[in-house]
């Protein structure tokens, strides 16, 4: 299978900022919502920075998360998925943006949320990325950290999450 990102420009360039909520339920429905009108105007701040919601009826607590400094947000929608998924699958550039809030269900969010902790793992991956020039015995040496560093982070960080949804 191969996916096919379209990215349009404007998305590149963050001139369309849009307000980006991640909620976690399913709708059996593809399109627009009207976000501003029967969402947004009911969320309520607390006291500790976290966002108060409801959706459906259920309660949400939200955190809001900003995309790291020389990264871009952008969300992708496929417009039609194939039936084999071993065909190509293409998925076009909708909105750019710069933050957004995750929600909750049943906890306030936390640092060791999917979310939350995948942007610490951004400072992480640079870090390991860049290279280091060290002088020893008069001899230049440059040491690049390997990533498997990172993506046994990365794995170790998915299995702890697992693991959290099976207690």
């Amino acid at each position: 299978m191969s996916i096919h990102l379209q990215i349009k420009k404007q998305h590149i360039d963050g001139k369309n900022n849009s307000q980006v909520h991640s909620v976690p339920c399913k709708i059996q429905r593809t399109g627009p919502a009207n976000v501003s009108k029967y969402f947004t105007p009911y969320i309520t701040k607390t006291d500790d920075d976290h966002f108060n919601a409801s959706f459906r009826g259920y309660p949400l607590h939200g955190k809001k998360l900003y995309v790291p400094e020389g990264y871009k947000g952008i969300v992708f929608f496929e417009k039609k998925k194939p039936v084999n998924p071993d065909l190509k699958r293409t998925f076009n550039s909708t909105e750019s943006f710069t933050e957004f809030t995750y929600w909750n269900w049943d906890k306030l969010p936390s640092k060791n949320d999917a979310f939350d902790a995948a942007l610490d793992w951004v400072d992480i991956a640079e870090s390991l990325q860049k290279t280091k020039t060290i002088i020893q015995n008069n001899q230049l040496k440059i040491v690049h950290i390997n990533s498997l560093l990172l993506i046994l982070g990365l794995l170790l960080l998915l299995f702890n999450e697992s693991a959290e949804t099976v207690k």
